[in-house]
């Protein structure tokens, strides 16, 4: 299993309470939250593709 990271994130105070909001309305957590935007950002840019991609070409 994967080692998780810790990642220190500094908002504003208007950010803070959109992602309060969000993590409500989605009944998540402010962390999982974060995760999914982060990752739903990634693959809006093909970056999760990418990676797998170079990946795959490095194990050849």
């Amino acid at each position: 299993m994967p080692r998780k990271r810790i990642v220190k994130v500094v908002l504003s105070k208007e950010q803070k309470e959109l992602l309060e909001e969000l993590a409500r309305r989605l009944g998540t957590s402010e962390s999982e939250t974060l995760r999914m935007a982060l990752m739903d950002y990634a693959k809006e840019l093909s970056l999760v593709k990418e990676r797998v991609r170079r990946q795959a070409a490095k194990s050849l």
